[in-house]
């Protein structure tokens, strides 16, 4: 039998020859009872236990550990399994899917939907050391922070979101990981240039810049409209680069202060 020849199927399997995989524990009551269940049903389980091959003939459990534990408690002479690949994202999958494990989502790249709703359910759960937080608050303020290149959950702590440093903000760790985005070679900053007096194409180049190295969420406006809208403004007047966040080009006041590292008055 070569390698993984089995993946994929329903297998009615010794019991002997599959071997237990991470430790489990559970009421005793509640496997004795189950166990009763499967022996009334004349031994079979209508739930497979899902398992791994690690050589000829034989097997390991890498989810749905608890039908398991009631096979060997019910003294099952073959359980029925279905086998799964044995590459880790697969494993990771049937324990999610078995609900053992609690799925994560990446931080660095989750939506603003993805991050509410992992929220909600820290929050809900009993005895929630996020009581209190108000997610819709909290999720706003994430979405909108330049998190690709966050490498742990203390810059949270800066958005004044109801998460303080300790229990709160470890808490995080039950739903969401870090994956960071490699960062972006630094490009050499752009001459800067007075805003009253710069061509269109040196706006371009300028906005370009921030947004090629992703300053302050520049990366996300139109940098064509954004360029046409600030040429195209009457600055004669202006005392300072605040104006612009009025022009409806995407470019908040938030945005504005980026802007002062390539552009005078």
């Amino acid at each position: 039998m070569s390698d993984f020849d089995n993946i994929g199927k329903l297998m009615h399997l010794k019991l002997t020859d599959i071997e237990p995989g991470e430790k489990f524990s559970e009421s005793e009551f509640i496997i004795k009872a189950a166990a009763e269940t499967v022996l009334q049903a004349d031994g079979r389980n209508w739930i497979p236990v899902i398992v791994k091959e690690i050589g000829d003939y034989q097997y390991q459990v890498v989810s749905n550990h608890f039908v398991y534990a009631v096979a060997q408690q019910a003294k099952l002479e073959r359980v029925w399994c279905i086998v799964i690949s044995p590459e880790s994202q697969s494993i990771e999958q049937a324990k999610i899917l078995a609900r053992e494990v609690l799925p994560k989502v990446n931080l660095n790249t989750a939506s603003q939907d993805t991050i509410l709703a992992a929220l909600k359910y820290l929050i809900s759960e009993p005895s929630s050391v996020l009581k209190g937080v108000d997610p819709i608050v909290t999720t706003k303020r994430i979405a909108e922070s330049n998190r690709k290149t966050w490498s742990n959950f203390n810059p949270i702590l800066t958005l004044r979101c109801g998460i303080t440093k300790g229990k709160k903000l470890d808490a995080l760790a039950k739903v969401f990981f870090l994956s960071p985005l490699q960062a972006l070679p630094q490009l050499p900053p752009p001459e800067v240039v007075s805003i009253k007096s710069a061509s269109r194409d040196e706006v371009f180049i300028r906005l370009s810049y921030l947004s090629k190295s992703q300053i302050d969420g520049f990366e996300a406006i139109d940098i064509e409209k954004s360029s046409d809208i600030i040429f195209s403004a009457s600055k004669g007047k202006w005392k300072s680069l605040n104006p612009i966040s009025k022009l409806e080009c995407g470019i908040d006041t938030t945005k504005v202060k980026a802007l002062k590292k390539v552009f005078s008055l």
